[in-house]
């Protein structure tokens, strides 16, 4: 299986404020925003496994487990194991170790 490259792999936090033109930035979790607690995080791990930490304002977050494949040069497929959440693709626009920049296609 083609992997995309090294750096897009691990825990990442939605660095929402830098969002622009229908790209999602990510940070490496534990970064130092302010909410943190407030913040998505998505786990892009190399065996093929994909989780979202969603947070829920009275709740304790949700975390919804799938898995990825690449599908295309920089895209990966994400498929989730709760019944009812559509796949989606991500576009890999940009990959550093303290930078995710992606787009939904």
């Amino acid at each position: 299986m083609e992997q995309p490259p090294l750096e897009v792999f691990g825990t990442w936090q939605h660095a929402y404020e830098e969002d622009a033109n229908g790209i999602a930035v990510y940070r490496p979790a534990g970064n130092s925003f302010a909410s943190f607690q407030d913040r998505e995080e998505i786990e892009i791990r190399q065996d093929g496994t994909f989780s979202r930490l969603v947070p829920r304002r009275s709740e304790a977050p949700a975390i919804i487990k799938g898995e990825w494949e690449q599908t295309k040069d920089q895209v990966i497929h994400v498929s989730y194991e709760s019944p009812g959440l559509a796949p989606q693709q991500l576009e890999i626009i940009e990959s550093k170790p303290d930078l995710l920049r992606v787009r939904k296609v």
